[in-house]
């Protein structure tokens, strides 16, 4: 094999092994720092003023979340298309928007900083109606 092959052939696994590595291998399970809306997130400690109310982001959790994925459907993911549906699950949805793990990787649904900082106000200021 000549050098150039062989150098080929060497550029071409590392790329596949930090590929794997950085998606954490071959179970395809999803990065768990996925990149859109989470860009230098830092989370809100507190409530701001005015408090976020549910009316501020109800439009958010209808386009990023109850849309595309959280509508209710048999077999589908838990719904979160009522503020009851959503206040049952702020903590769970506090914890997967801090992760940066909702939406889901390569689930073709983005949310922008922004929003993804807007949800986790209101969850901080105790979810008002």
């Amino acid at each position: 094999m000549s050098s150039k092959a062989h150098g080929h052939r060497l550029l071409v696994g590392v790329l596949v092994g930090s590929t794997l590595a950085a998606c954490g291998g071959e179970d395809d399970a999803p990065p768990t720092q996925p990149s859109y809306g989470c860009e230098g997130l830092q989370t809100p400690s507190s409530c701001p003023s005015p408090p976020t109310t549910f009316s501020n982001v109800a439009p958010i959790f209808g386009q990023r979340c109850a849309t595309p994925c959280h509508s209710g459907t048999p077999n589908g993911p838990w719904p979160l298309a009522t503020y009851e549906h959503i206040f049952e699950w702020r903590n769970e949805i506090k914890a997967r928007l801090t992760e940066c793990a909702m939406p889901p990787p390569g689930s073709g649904v983005s949310i922008t900083t922004e929003e993804r900082l807007a949800l986790l106000a209101w969850i901080s200021c105790g979810s008002p109606e």
